[in-house]
């Protein structure tokens, strides 16, 4: 049941309408988490034991960590004549280590499971290749994923750490913790919401408002066409680009070119944006009909002018968590604190490159580890860890080699704030993503190693065009895209400007006959190019298989 489809649409309906004429409003949650399990049994019934258990082991684990806080808590205060100030300071002690026992007990059993389906056989066939046997002989698991397995579990865990550092209360009613995790709109890509932004909107009734249910259509819509207009339409060249061998090619087929290699890098950047982010503007839709805010995930990433940046707005969510539960704990660490003193100290902690680096070296290791797991999770695959690598790499450099840039600027006499500058900037962090995207385009590390060499070393336009009827796109289907991105690309401005999150509060600004058109527009466009055209048969959000 995917969010582009007819029976979504009509499951999507029945759950708003139900949800609002319910009577008892403080009990329409139930109505949501209904729904929720409704939707995850339909989709991942086989699977459906592994979410169960993350939400049994993560709601017990936050209320026996809660239960031996406050007990702690009140039997300090009942002794506080009684016992000395080491007394004390060893019971608390004891109860943080029982707590900290539970945390990792659980985490280690969540990830595990988590790291037992998704990568198993990619780790089982390296260690088989590293001790000289054939990957095919290696023991294997033959399991699909259940359905958004990365995201309730990153969501989970995320909301039991906070528990254990006491930043949020428990949930001590378990299906009201059930609907935070499984909540249908996000289980499919996200975003990785936090508990404190998103549980008591949950659990809170609302009225339809038609402000809500205006915006909420509006943002749908262009979501829709963002995944069934764009975001298809390209997958099929992808899809023709893998089919034919790539760089390689399959049969008769004698292999893509350089330029191909670059034009299909570029696609799939457009195809990835408007694939992911037309799925959470779906998401963020619905919510916003049923009066729920969820999580911004996007703020026009390509227009960012360092890579840093790029990953501050391309999914924020799933940054966010990594900031929270991953860099700061490294970068704030006991570990990492006599690292920085030892630098400092040293003969080259007193020179001025010394002292730069004292600062920022271990936020820079903590910054390359984070993105290393971002490639990890991203997928089993040796790309993947590369593609995490190079991200993490290029971050690690930037902010080690800060100075170095900021006397380049200087001694060539460049105003940060020129126009030019700006624009030199998001293309420059342009290229680096793209380099990043081949990763992801390749099949394997090698391969991906071939395609950058042939798009540096290859660049023929005619080879171009010969080989581009091969993708099996009409001239109108390139033209279709190329407007639809434009148009994305002029909202995206807009947005940009007025910092403004969704196009249906930039709409706002306008009158309500410029918002009908714009919104029956799109919903047009959707039919004549989408549903009829090249994406009649929608493919699968690319972030589906997270």
């Amino acid at each position: 049941m995917a969010l582009t489809s007819l029976p979504f649409a009509i499951f999507a309906i029945i759950t708003g309408i139900i949800y609002f004429v319910y009577p008892k409003k403080e009990q329409r949650w139930v109505i949501l988490l209904i729904a929720s399990c409704f939707f995850y049994l339909y989709n991942s019934f086989r699977y459906a034991a592994f979410i169960v258990v993350t939400i049994l082991t993560i709601y017990f684990a936050a209320v026996k960590m809660d239960d031996i806080s406050v007990e702690t808590r009140k039997t300090v205060r009942e002794k506080k004549a009684e016992w000395s100030k080491e007394e004390k300071k060893a019971f608390k002690d004891a109860a943080a280590g029982r707590k900290k026992k539970i945390l990792a007990l659980t985490l280690i059993l969540n990830f595990g499971i988590l790291f037992l389906l998704k990568y198993f056989n990619f780790m089982s066939g390296s260690i088989a290749a590293l001790v000289g046997v054939s990957p095919e002989s290696a023991p294997q698991i033959r399991l699909l994923l259940p359905l958004g397995i990365s995201f309730y579990t990153f969501i989970a865990t995320g909301y039991l750490i906070d528990v254990y550092r006491e930043t949020v209360k428990p949930e001590r009613n378990l299906f009201k913790f059930a609907l935070f995790v499984s909540f249908f709109p996000q289980i499919i890509q996200g975003p990785i919401s936090q508990y404190g932004k998103l549980h008591d909107q949950l659990i809170e009734p609302h009225d339809l408002e038609w402000i809500n249910f205006k915006q909420g259509i509006m943002n749908i819509t262009w979501g829709l066409f963002k995944k069934l207009v764009i975001a298809d339409c390209s997958w099929k060249a992808i899809k023709a680009y893998y089919a034919n061998g790539g760089i390689n090619g399959s049969g008769d087929f004698a292999g893509y070119g350089g330029t191909m290699v670059l034009f299909i890098t570029l696609l799939y950047a457009l195809q990835l944006y408007t694939d992911f982010s037309g799925g959470i503007d779906i998401s963020r839709g619905i919510c916003r009909v049923l009066g729920i805010d969820l999580e911004v995930n996007f703020r026009q990433p390509y227009f960012s002018r360092s890579i840093s940046e790029y990953w501050r707005r391309w999914h924020i969510s799933l940054g966010a968590w990594m900031k929270n539960y991953v860099f700061y704990p490294i970068a704030m660490s006991e570990f990492s604190k006599r690292v920085t003193r030892a630098i400092a100290s040293s003969s080259f902690g007193k020179t001025p490159v010394g002292k730069h680096i004292s600062k920022v070296f271990m936020t820079a290791v903590a910054s390359f580890i984070v993105f290393l797991f971002v490639g990890i999770w991203h997928g089993a695959n040796s790309k993947y860890i590369a593609f995490g690598v190079w991200n993490g790499l290029i971050i690690m450099l930037s902010a080690m080699l800060g100075p170095v840039y900021a006397g380049s600027r200087k001694a060539l006499h460049i105003n940060e704030n020129a126009a030019w500058w700006k624009l030199f900037q998001m293309l420059r962090t342009f290229v680096i993503v793209l380099v990043g995207y081949v990763f992801d385009i390749a099949d394997n590390f090698t391969n991906a190693m071939q395609m950058m060499y042939l798009t540096l070393t290859d660049q023929n336009v005619g080879a171009f065009l010969s080989e581009l009827p091969s993708l099996g796109m009409r001239k109108v289907e390139y033209l279709a895209v190329m407007c639809s991105a434009m148009l994305v690309l002029y909202i995206s401005i807009r947005l940009e400007q007025t910092k403004i999150d969704t196009p249906a509060e930039l709409l706002e600004r306008r009158s309500g006959l410029i918002q009908w058109i714009c919104l029956f527009g799109l919903i047009m466009l959707i039919l004549l190019i989408g549903a009829y055209g090249p994406a009649y048969d929608p493919a699968e959000f690319v972030y589906m298989q997270f």
